[in-house]
């Protein structure tokens, strides 16, 4: 599955014939009632369990020392069902092979540490394992864009440090432009478990007030980062880590991962949300 931000225009049939799928297959899986009723900015997930035996032939059988955009998308992918925990960086590294062996091994496949054709469908065809993504990763494609929020842990304790990341990819077969009205081009906010901002890191800087533009060619990655030292008093609770960008098309898409503040480190569960 992916996630995809419905665009001003769009429309169920457009939208499925992008991704080669069809209109009730998209009501379903998004439990909507009349397909007249979708709305800019509406988060719309798109089963790929139908088309992935198709996509996943145009994907390269990365291994071992691989590297570029689609190698991020492949750390994505592992992250997201549990098996990955280090930096979206776009480099097959050793903690990669090792994750997508124990993928690979968690599914019947052979374990090769190389992403072949039926590694990638089985990576791309997360839909019946939604309970195993983590709580410290969030990513969403828009429009060949494809948008990682990430932490360095799903819990914390007062006193420690969040560090965040952002990444955006160009997964597209053109260059992708975005246009600023500032210098700012990311933002990152946390806020209470009652919705308050506890933090957000626009609020210190200074921007120029200039409108500015951004392109990203074919393949190109790029990744901000930031982090937090948390307060030794803060109370325990669920809280909100957000990421966006913020250019003129992209700042009303906000990526959302919820964390857990305590004082003794114990174990949780815990969910994605993105907005």
């Amino acid at each position: 599955m992916i996630q995809y931000i419905v665009q001003p225009g769009d429309s169920l049939y457009t939208i499925g014939a992008r991704f080669k799928t069809d209109v009730c297959t998209l009501m379903n899986f998004n439990r909507i009632a009349d397909p007249c009723l979708i709305y800019p900015g509406q988060i719309l997930g798109i089963p790929l369990h139908q088309s992935a035996a198709a996509s996943a032939g145009c994907f390269p059988a990365f291994q071992k020392n691989s590297s570029g955009p689609l190698v991020a998308l492949l750390q994505s992918r592992l992250a997201r069902l549990g098996f990955y925990q280090g930096p979206i960086d776009g480099t097959f590294s050793a903690a990669v092979e090792d994750s997508l062996i124990r993928f690979q091994l968690s599914r019947n496949l052979h374990p090769a540490g190389q992403a072949d054709a039926n590694t990638w469908r089985l990576l791309l065809d997360d839909i019946n394992n939604p309970s195993e993504t983590p709580p410290c990763h969030a990513d969403m494609l828009l429009s060949g864009l494809f948008m990682v929020l990430s932490l360095d842990k799903p819990a914390y304790q007062p006193g420690e440090i969040i560090r965040m990341s952002l990444t955006k990819i160009n997964l597209s077969g053109r260059t992708i432009t975005m246009n600023y009205r500032t210098s700012q081009r990311y933002d990152f906010k946390i806020t209470y478990p009652s919705g308050l901002a506890l933090w957000r890191w626009s609020d210190d800087k200074s921007f120029t007030q200039v409108l500015g533009r951004l392109s990203l060619a074919p393949g190109q990655v790029i990744r901000y980062t930031e982090s937090f030292n948390l307060s030794s008093r803060l109370k325990s609770g669920i809280y909100h880590v957000f990421g966006w960008n913020t250019s003129n098309q992209l700042s009303h898409v906000k990526q959302n991962v919820m964390i857990r503040i305590q004082q003794d480190g114990s174990e949780y569960r815990s969910g994605i949300v993105d907005t």
